[in-house]
């Protein structure tokens, strides 16, 4: 009895130690996924920051101004009444 009790308690030693290799060389593979894409995470967080700026650059009025300034518009529009009959009849 106690030479199966002994092969027994090896036995699920061996089993143990042989699950735990396991774990630990999966949990090292899933370590390096996530740092994969922690990184990953930080590059696209760049690159958001990146285009934002270049959204907020486009958006704002000096931009306007600029890009007016190149066709050559006035600032300032002449208004058309309705007043006028020529423009109420559209002649």
């Amino acid at each position: 009895m106690i030479s199966k009790g002994k092969y027994l308690i090896w036995l699920i030693f061996s089993i143990l130690l042989v699950s735990n290799v396991f774990v630990f060389l999966h949990s090292m593979k899933l370590s390096d996924k996530i740092n994969h894409f922690e990184k990953e995470i930080k590059n696209l967080h760049q690159e958001n920051l990146t285009l934002e700026n270049k959204i907020y650059a486009v958006d704002s009025l000096q931009y306007a101004a600029s890009i007016a300034a190149q066709f050559d518009f006035n600032q300032k529009a002449q208004p058309m009444y309705l007043e006028n009959l020529k423009y109420a009849r559209g002649q």
